[in-house]
């Protein structure tokens, strides 16, 4: 498949989700459309070039809005800095999803082209500022119990997707960020990985009782 026709329905794809405040990263949306042209090519029965003659950018566009409609809970195009704040999040747990999110943003960084860069790095901070001026919020009101957060479960299931897509990302085999040996990829992806499920966990059940099997150990054990 030429590279050029995929990378222009990338453009299209992530520009349709950054309309509505969401990010994915090229890989998994060129796998995406890639597996769009595959299963258009098997029901229609031609080759793959035809199929891509189908796959206009409208197509495209609708794809983008169906990946947004199954994240509805994260809240796509909302100021998630005044959604409700329903889920509890001990200042440990704050800790390691702040970390887990500077690390995700390290693994996509390695992986996206120049010109994306910035798209990335804006994606990453804004989540990583929520998290941020919620917990001095927070800190800062006289009745709040600073040992424990709320936050509003939107912005834990977007910033789990995020870590679980650098986890894939460092598991398949994605660039890994300056500094991080090859002898450490899978536990890098593991270590994502477990984070993301914790905090997909809590937003679920609301259970934050710490220190759960689900997150890292702080101290590295």
């Amino acid at each position: 498949m030429p590279s050029t026709w995929l990378d222009s329905k990338i453009d299209v794809f992530l520009k349709e989700l950054a309309a509505s405040g969401m990010h994915l990263d090229r890989q998994r949306a060129g796998e995406l459309i890639t597996g769009q042209v595959h299963a258009l090519a098997t029901l229609m029965r031609v080759t793959e070039a035809t199929a891509r003659t189908y796959l206009g950018d409208e197509i495209v566009k609708d794809m983008a809005r169906r990946m947004l409609f199954e994240v509805a809970g994260e809240r796509p195009g909302a100021d998630l800095m005044e959604a409700p704040r329903t889920v509890p999040l001990p200042l440990a747990l704050v800790g390691i999803t702040v970390a887990a999110l500077a690390e995700a943003m390290q693994v996509r960084a390695a992986n996206e082209l120049p010109d994306h860069l910035r798209d990335v790095i804006t994606t990453y901070a804004q989540a990583l500022s929520g998290l941020g001026q919620i917990t001095a919020d927070t800190a800062l009101r006289p009745a709040g119990d600073p040992a424990e957060i709320l936050f509003p479960p939107a912005l834990l299931r977007r910033a789990a997707r995020y870590i679980s897509g650098a986890a894939d990302l460092a598991a398949n085999g994605g660039n890994l960020p300056d500094g991080i040996p090859e002898t450490a990829r899978s536990q890098l992806a593991a270590t994502l990985r477990r984070d993301a499920d914790g905090l997909i966990e809590i937003t679920t059940t609301g259970w934050s009782l710490w220190p759960p099997a689900l997150f890292r150990d702080p101290n590295g054990h």
